[in-house]
């Protein structure tokens, strides 16, 4: 099998992005909070005017961990802590990971709306596969689920830490191939998309400011699944999103397509001396 999965070979590009209303993402309090301890999470969806809470659900929430210094930790302390306000636990100080997962869920939209949603998203093997099967005029029928990563680093560890790169084995995954939190205006900002492993060629990465989302661009991974998102970055708290699929045979509901978005959240101002 080859190592790349290559749907398209094209150069990273960055484009002026428009609005994706399919985003979600995990977004802690404090991406640096000062010492270890309890830590509110909320879970977003939307974009812009269209940006809402997740509704929580406990049996929608199939995977709520974290990822420090010292390893993993399970923060689903039964159904009560799936419900109302999210909270995690970090007791260590250094860098940590927040994983949410999310159930599948059925989506069917009608030819227009459908092809609309998957060229905004960019979701390239889509486009190929109903371009190939002259399915353009049919309703989109897919399974969907979701994968949000938040990156927080507790106090100022007296030694680097490379957990913010950790890979977590995700169907769909967005790795920073740099830490954003010691990232410096003029530094590069590679951002990596793993699908199943392997490194994705031509997957459209969102990427917004959490703090103003009139402010996003987009980027679009090259044949070795990278892009530098570093021109259009500031210091700030930012959102990196990205979708991709496949058309699977037996799905649920008669479903096309297995889809999946994920995310990755960060600050690149750090507290701590650099």
């Amino acid at each position: 099998m080859n190592r790349m999965i290559s749907l398209s070979i094209l150069a990273a590009a960055l484009t002026a992005g428009t609005a994706h209303a399919h985003d979600f993402w995990v977004q802690p309090d404090t991406f640096t909070p000062e010492d270890s301890g309890a830590l509110l999470v909320s879970l977003f969806v939307g974009h812009g005017s269209d940006k809402s809470d997740w509704p929580l659900r406990p049996h929608r929430i199939v995977g709520f961990q974290s990822f420090g210094p010292e390893g993993q930790n399970n923060q689903a302390r039964g159904a009560e802590s799936l419900s109302g306000d999210l909270s995690v636990v970090l007791d260590e100080i250094g860098t940590h990971l927040i994983l949410v997962e999310t159930t599948n869920s059925f989506s069917e939209l009608d030819a227009d709306k459908f092809t609309s949603y998957v060229e905004d998203e960019g979701i390239r093997p889509i486009m190929l596969d109903r371009a190939a099967n002259r399915a353009e005029d049919h309703p989109g029928k897919e399974l969907y689920s979701r994968r949000g990563k938040a990156l927080v680093q507790v106090g100022c560890p007296d030694e680097a830490s490379d957990n913010w790169g950790k890979e977590l084995g995700l169907t769909l995954e967005i790795v920073p191939g740099a830490n954003p939190i010691d990232w410096n205006v003029g530094a590069t900002m590679p951002i990596n998309v793993h699908y199943h492993g392997v490194p994705v060629s031509g997957a459209t990465l969102h990427i917004t400011n959490l703090d103003d989302d009139t402010v996003h661009f987009s980027a679009e991974t090259d044949v070795d699944g990278v892009v530098d998102i570093s021109s259009s970055l500031t210091e700030g708290r930012w959102l990196v999103h990205t979708v991709w699929a496949e058309a699977a045979d037996g799905l649920l509901e008669g479903a096309d397509y297995q889809t999946i978005f994920s995310s990755l959240t960060f600050d690149t101002e750090s507290p701590c001396p650099r």
